[in-house]
């Protein structure tokens, strides 16, 4: 399988993929849309999605929950703080991106509050004691949150299996490869809801400083103003417009490593807006913790080796977590 070129023309827009044909079996649709899906994601590494099943009502349900959260007292929001794990509230202040162009010069500006998946007390996987079962640290008294959340990840973890299916044949695999693969059984989802404070003029602060995801893939529904910003194969910065209906997908690390670099993983970051708070709730898609990936076998070949060693998603966020998030460092 050919070697992606990092420095060839790349165009700076980002692609538009309807997904209705597709989610509606029509013939052939699964062929074309997984062609756009993979010219998407082998040169910018970000594309929209639309018709893609998800109810508006529930995003903007989400959307209203971030903003209850974060309205909070601050005394209320430090009772789930963040311990030992990225589980509950993460402070402003209290992450620092410094793997790319070393990081902003100082902590990001934003605050977050991150759900896992939820498994109950009699669930197979926490029986079994495995790793990948947390604990969330919901807030109290706060209705409607919780079953909310919950029910916003259950939905993305329905499309997320769809997108596995056209991902498969984008890379040449059977449709189901993806989806049957271990390292989706089940897969570590966490939805992570964001407030940006109004923009400050601290020079190299950013809402997030400059990054690229850790896990296999993001969904983010679109706020109604836009902050994100992508870095191109050539070195443009553009910014993702928001675009209502459409959810913006981006590939991260562990799908960037176990594609040898086919799936782009693209460096982003976040502007804060002037003058006022702005929200967003992105959900990201890891693999199981604890299986390790080993380059694809049609994203390698004679004259394309694979370029990384195997490795699981857990040993990757061990490595990364101390150098991220200030919250949590105890040096």
């Amino acid at each position: 399988m050919r070697a992606i070129e990092a420095e060839r023309p790349v165009r700076a827009e980002i692609a538009t993929i309807d997904l209705g044909p597709y989610l509606a079996g029509k013939p052939g649709a699964l062929e074309r849309t997984a062609d756009e899906l993979r010219e998407a994601s082998e040169r910018l590494g970000f594309y929209f999605i639309y018709n893609h099943g998800i109810p508006q009502s529930l995003i903007d349900r989400v959307f209203v929950e971030a903003e209850r959260f974060h309205e909070l007292p601050l005394e209320r929001k430090m009772e789930v703080k963040c311990l030992e794990r990225v589980v509950g509230y993460l402070p402003l202040g209290g992450q620092t991106q410094r793997l790319i162009y070393a990081g902003g010069r100082h902590p990001d500006r934003s605050a977050s509050f991150y759900i896992k998946d939820e498994y109950g007390p009699d669930h197979p996987y926490r029986r079994a004691g495995h790793k990948w079962v947390f604990d969330n640290r919901w807030p109290e008294n706060l209705p409607g949150f919780r079953e909310t959340c919950l029910e916003y990840i259950a939905a993305v973890s329905g499309l997320t299996r769809k997108m596995l299916t056209l991902q498969s044949v984008a890379l040449g695999l059977p449709p189901e490869y993806l989806n049957s693969h271990p390292a989706f059984d089940p897969p570590s989802n966490t939805l992570r809801l964001l407030c940006y404070p109004p923009r400050t003029d601290l020079d190299g602060q950013f809402g997030i400083s400059p990054h690229t995801d850790y896990g296999y893939m993001t969904f983010l529904a679109q706020a109604k103003k836009p902050g994100l910003e992508i870095l191109t194969r050539l070195g443009e910065w553009i910014q993702a417009p928001a675009l209502d209906g459409h959810l913006l997908i981006n590939h991260a690390d562990m799908g960037r490593r176990w594609t040898n670099d086919r799936f782009r993983s693209a460096p982003h970051r976040v502007i804060n807006l002037p003058g006022e708070t702005r929200y967003s709730i992105p959900l990201f898609v890891g693999t199981r913790l604890d299986v390790r990936l080993e380059c694809l076998p049609t994203c390698q070949g004679p004259d394309n080796p694979p370029r990384y060693p195997p490795k699981s998603f857990g040993e990757y966020m061990a490595e990364l977590t101390p150098r991220i998030y200030d919250a949590l460092r105890k040096d």
